[in-house]
């Protein structure tokens, strides 16, 4: 039996200035990383489904189809939740 591999990774939203602390398998993916920060926040009437691009500390565009490993996020790490457009 193989034991999941959790992550804690900081995670922030475009329009809110509070940082939140995620700790995942690094198994999911960018997208479902993106759709937990998002429906943690206290915005109303944002798309939970869609929560839009998902960047690194760098500002690399991260794919949402990629899993937590497989994008290069790992222990301490920053990403940013903003909008698509």
């Amino acid at each position: 039996m193989t034991a999941s591999v959790r992550v804690y990774l900081f995670g922030y939203l475009h329009d809110d200035f509070f940082g939140r602390v995620v700790v995942a398998p690094a198994e999911r993916t960018v997208g479902d990383l993106a759709r937990q920060l998002s429906a943690w926040a206290p915005a109303r009437g944002r798309d939970r489904d869609a929560p839009g691009k998902v960047t690194n500390e760098a500002g690399e565009i991260l794919d949402p189809a990629l899993t937590i490993r497989e994008a290069g996020l790992g222990n301490g790490d920053i990403f940013t939740v903003g909008p698509t457009a």
